[in-house]
């Protein structure tokens, strides 16, 4: 998944990696029917990869600078980050109807 104005395609292609943009208007003055439902659809799950990326963040691991001896270690630390972020619990709480509340 990727912003508008990300062109790699061509690079994931080789990867077997399914690339999800949202649609351009390019040419049009507005957007057909499927390109407003694949703009939803991707605008609906954009929002939980925001989510996840905000709790990556909240361990405030890369907000001062990071000496050179580290560099090395920056994909740990990313990793570690991450891995931690599981364990507050689910993005989202689903109720018994499938649609939840957020965290």
């Amino acid at each position: 998944m990727a912003d508008k104005g990300f062109d790699i395609e061509e690079m994931l292609r080789g990867k077997n990696v399914k690339f999800n943009i949202p649609p351009f208007l390019k040419n049009q003055e507005q957007f057909s029917a499927q390109d407003v439902q694949t703009t939803k659809a991707i605008s609906s799950l954009r929002i939980h990869v925001e989510r996840a990326i905000r709790r990556i963040k909240e361990f405030h691991f890369f907000d001062s600078d990071i000496p050179l001896s580290m560099l090395g270690s920056i994909n740990q630390l990313y990793t570690v980050a991450c891995l931690l972020t599981n364990f507050p619990g689910p993005l989202i709480l689903t109720g018994e109807n499938g649609v939840g509340s957020t965290n």
